[in-house]
């Protein structure tokens, strides 16, 4: 029978991860920010100014490690972060 993993209790994911697919996309497409205690919409769009504030907060540390071909919506939405 296989081994049955666990999650790590005492790992908690920075919290600009919960941001990435929101930042790339403007939707929350696999829950994460539900799973911080952040709410969004019916369709996945978190609140407008919320995201502002974690792309002030994030969005260096974002812009660093995205390799898409695509412009991040949250850069196109909100400029440069700072």
């Amino acid at each position: 029978m296989p081994v049955r993993t666990r999650k790590n209790r005492r790992y908690a994911p920075p919290a600009s991860m919960h941001w990435e697919c929101v930042f790339s996309s403007e939707f929350d497409f696999f829950g994460e920010l539900a799973d911080a205690g952040i709410a969004t919409d019916a369709h996945g769009r978190p609140d407008r100014e919320e995201a502002r504030a974690a792309w002030k907060q994030y969005g260096v540390e974002f812009m660093a490690s995205f390799t898409d071909n695509h412009t991040p919506w949250a850069l196109e939405e909100f400029g440069e972060p700072r």
